[in-house]
């Protein structure tokens, strides 16, 4: 397994690994993350290998789209909001401490021009584009899944946006990133994996032993 998405890990991933996690907030950025590790297996020199991608998943979910929303909103009334700004300054290499939180997220540089970690800060600029957030929300964002996929409703609304990333090759299985320990993942559990089930996209039960073997690589 690898994990990053700078030249230097799409490079090191092409060679070596059988999988890769990756951070990609909506289906345009999953699709460009695909594509630039395809193009780099094409430069070596076994390019037929087929690498597995698994984006990291988070999910609020509940019997109505309603509930779904209200445990994300109780999440987000606990945020540690000096703690998260330093993680916001971390990911964006520069100080965010005197940001106003409940106003929109200032302008930030072009990915092109950004020299820190650029694989995060990408996902913070998809994050911007796509929902216009106040600080307080990007916050809240990126404090319960870094800035992963994101998805809040009911089963079947969370399994069918699951099945487009599926359905689209951008995803062979997804890295669950529980907001809350153990509440999301006894959710997920209870309500989503039984409609992903129901749907034929996941196991009913284990063929192999091993780590390898349940993720396909054999």
């Amino acid at each position: 397994m690898q994990a990053g998405a700078s030249k230097q890990g799409i490079a090191l991933a092409s060679k070596y690994a059988d999988a890769v996690y990756s951070v990609s907030w909506n289906l345009n950025q999953a699709k460009k993350f695909r594509k630039k590790l395809e193009e780099q297996i094409k430069r070596n020199e076994d390019c037929d290998r087929h690498i597995k991608v698994f984006p990291g998943l988070v999910t609020y979910v509940g019997r109505t789209h309603e509930e779904a929303l209200a445990k994300k909103s109780a999440l987000d009334e606990k945020l540690p909001v000096e703690t998260a700004l330093k993680r916001l300054s971390f990911f964006l290499q520069q100080d965010c401490s005197n940001w106003e939180i409940d106003k929109k997220v200032p302008p930030l540089l072009p990915a092109a021009e950004f020299t820190g970690p650029v694989g995060r800060y990408e996902t913070i600029l998809e994050i911007i584009n796509d929902t216009r957030p106040t600080v307080k929300e990007l916050l809240g964002y990126l404090n319960a899944g870094g800035g992963h996929f994101t998805l809040i409703g009911t089963p079947e609304e969370i399994v069918d946006q699951m099945e487009v990333w599926l359905e689209a090759g951008v995803a062979d299985g997804f890295n669950l990133m529980p907001p809350t320990l153990p509440g999301s993942l006894e959710d997920f559990v209870e309500f989503i994996v039984p409609e992903m089930q129901k749907r034929d996209v996941f196991r009913k039960q284990y063929e192999g032993h091993t780590f390898r073997e349940h993720l396909g690589l054999t």
